[in-house]
């Protein structure tokens, strides 16, 4: 099976501060920092220049003042390759630079259609009855691959789109659109879902007692159980760097340290923390240079997904027009936990700077409805018990 997306409505910031025209002064700044007792507007703590320090042209042009320059979050910005989010500040400080396209207006959502993604999958499904056995299998299998340049609706139900600073879905750079080209947030290479229904090979005209006395009939005859299992490869996510080191709109993605390889995730104990997570730290990671954006998207795999649940049925009869059945259902039979990837925990983050970087604990799938049931399973165990009269 195949699928062409054209044309598909995206929405982003059209109103994007960029770093590029703060660079230069930014660069000079953090070469000042680098100075023992160096302020970011090349000066000490006594007013006196200080010895090797680089021209801030941004100050020297008036633009910007060595309070706003000096500040702790001009600092803080600076230790953090932070250029996106002190060209916002700039902008929000005076109007000179000209760094909105649009200076009237904050965020401008822009909705067009520009998007894309293809699809393309193997897709099996099979069903296959044993009538003397009382055995009926169904299953399908799927192996796919979907990509595409934004995975959300670009409407969403707010105003923004749902594309906030933080949001892992929001793009690095809404003037680079092909930047964003990758697996989908959904995709899943295998998937696999499974149901039999078998009936016990006992009591009244089954192969195995197959003429019980009544007595010995009820206790034996009328049982069946039936399963579903389920089977899916994880989805793909991004890791951020917390920080908006490219432009004031979205953080940018994380960078890996020089000689390392990439590191794929995978659930791990972590000493002094409750349950798993992905990394045990963030070490192999950093955040991008002032300007850049660091690597790719959706370029790292979340956890599988696999659930079982499992249903016995005892069927009684009572008379010719009454019949009763007595069902057991195990919903998570084997109480197995399934953690969403850092995107969605709902105790982690993907971003390097938050205190729980690919922590993936407490909380597994959330079940709050009947529909996130069905699609999810249960995060534990829950076993029903039902009784049906049927006459």
């Amino acid at each position: 099976m195949g699928r062409r997306g054209q044309r598909l409505y995206r929405s982003y910031d059209a109103n994007q501060i960029d770093s590029a025209p703060i660079l230069p002064s930014f660069l000079a700044m953090q070469k000042n920092t680098a100075i023992s007792g160096c302020r970011p507007d090349g000066t000490l703590a006594n007013g006196n220049q200080c010895a090797g320090a680089t021209a801030v042209p941004l100050i020297q042009q008036g633009i910007l003042t060595s309070t706003f320059a000096n500040s702790t979050t001009s600092i803080t910005d600076l230790s953090q390759n932070g250029a996106g989010n002190m060209a916002g500040r700039i902008e929000q400080t005076t109007l000179a630079l000209k760094l909105r396209a649009n200076q009237q207006f904050a965020q401008i959502l822009y909705f067009d259609n520009g998007g894309d993604s293809v699809y393309h999958a193997f897709q099996l499904t099979f069903r296959k009855r044993f009538d003397r056995q009382g055995l009926l299998l169904n299953g399908a299998y799927s192996f796919s691959k979907s990509i595409d340049d934004l995975s959300i609706d670009p409407v969403a139900s707010t105003s923004s789109g749902g594309l906030t600073t933080t949001a892992a879905r929001t793009p690095a750079d809404a003037r680079n659109y092909h930047n964003e080209r990758a697996r989908s947030d959904f995709d899943q290479t295998h998937v696999l879902n499974w149901s039999g229904i078998f009936e016990l090979p006992f009591g009244k005209g089954k192969k195995l007692m197959g003429s019980p006395n009544p007595f010995l009939n009820a206790i034996v005859g009328g049982w069946s159980t039936n399963g579903i299992f389920t089977y899916q490869s994880g989805e793909p996510f991004t890791i951020r760097s917390g920080v908006l080191t490219a432009n004031f709109s979205a953080q940018s993605r994380a960078e890996l340290k020089s000689g390392i390889s990439l590191p794929q995730p995978q659930l791990q104990q972590k000493a002094g923390v409750i349950g798993p997570v992905f990394y045990q730290n963030a070490d192999a990671f950093t955040t991008p240079g002032p300007g850049q954006l660091g690597f790719g998207r959706n370029i790292f795999q979340g956890p599988s997904y696999w659930n079982f649940d499992l249903g016995i049925t005892k069927g009684f009869r009572i008379s010719e027009k009454a019949r009763m059945v007595f069902r057991t259902e195990m919903f998570n039979a084997f109480n197995h936990p399934n953690f969403r990837n850092p995107r969605d925990a709902s105790g982690g983050s993907p971003a390097l700077t938050s205190s729980v970087f690919g922590q993936a604990c407490c909380v597994t799938l959330s079940t709050a409805s009947s529909a996130t049931t069905n699609q999810n399973g249960e995060s534990w165990r829950v076993i029903q018990l039902a009784l049906k009269l049927s006459f």
